[in-house]
């Protein structure tokens, strides 16, 4: 393939997952029934937790 049918492949590929999208997010009962992956989806994402000893942003400080 080359590179601009790739491009229209994958504009492609993306439209149809924005039209599935919005369809699963129009009908909740479709939604109810689909698998997981699809419902892990709409889930709200947890927040993020800091943890102990991991590296926080990096602040510019490190250079002293």
């Amino acid at each position: 393939m080359t590179a601009e049918e790739n491009l229209r492949l994958i504009r492609e590929i993306e439209a149809n997952r924005a039209f599935l999208l919005a369809a699963y997010r129009q009908n909740p009962h479709l939604l109810a029934h689909a698998e997981p992956r699809i419902r892990a989806l709409f889930e709200p994402l947890a927040p993020s937790v800091d943890l102990p000893g991991a590296a926080g942003p990096a602040t510019g400080d490190s250079a002293k």
